[in-house]
């Protein structure tokens, strides 16, 4: 696979993006931060589409929704380039939610997603939420994906670029080990980030914090 650097212009971005492992708390926060705040969001759910159950895109609609945005998904896998073109430019959030990465990578790259997204974001058009897998895909690069039961094939394994960092999700549930072994691994590539399911990255520019963000109450 190929891996490339991240952009050197970084500091001249106008990026916004929220990554996050499982609590939505933090979400309404930032939502309200940024110079202008999305009414319409489109969560992505492709990369949950080989798993039996992904109850954390329902949970993302309905936080989304109650935060008083207009919510729809899309699913790039079978799309066509010029829907998923028409899609982003009616939408102010790109929701991208958890699953397999690559699958998610290789149908992102297909249907152009991964052309469109990262202009968009850099100039302020859209703010971007990743949640687990979402994140990831916001980085530099997935070469450190390394899931054996991801059905995804790519030969370029370059994320969206959008963000100088890679968060490592879930760190809470028993992941020290792994994610130690990826930093030793790439840590000379890559900036890893470990965060907790009640945790969440805000990204505004090339500047990036790490906040409190709970699991929400059903």
């Amino acid at each position: 696979m190929t891996a490339a650097a991240y952009p050197s212009s970084v500091s001249d971005m106008a990026v916004h993006a929220f990554l996050g492992s499982q609590g939505l708390g933090a979400l309404g926060p930032w939502l309200d931060e940024l110079p202008r705040r999305p009414t319409r969001a489109t969560i992505v759910p492709t990369g949950s589409n080989r798993l039996a159950e992904a109850p954390w895109v329902g949970a993302a609609e309905r936080a989304l929704t109650i935060l008083g945005l207009m919510v729809e998904q899309f699913d790039l896998e079978g799309a066509a380039p010029a829907m998923v073109e028409a899609c982003l430019a009616r939408t102010d959030l790109v929701f991208v939610t958890g699953g397999h990465t690559l699958f998610f990578l290789e149908h992102a790259q297909r249907r152009g997603f991964t052309s469109i997204v990262p202009e968009a974001v850099r100039t302020g058009r859209l703010a971007y939420a990743g949640m687990s897998s979402g994140g990831f895909l916001a980085g530099p690069d997935l070469l450190h994906n390394t899931e054996p039961s991801d059905p995804g094939t790519v030969t370029d394994s370059r994320g969206l670029g959008i963000v100088p960092i890679v968060p490592l999700s879930h760190a809470n549930r028993g992941r020290a080990a792994e994610h130690e072994a990826l930093i030793a691994r790439f840590g000379h590539l890559f900036t890893f980030v470990p965060i907790t399911d009640e945790q969440a990255i805000v990204v505004t520019g090339e500047a990036w914090e790490i906040r409190s963000s709970p699991v929400l109450k059903e």
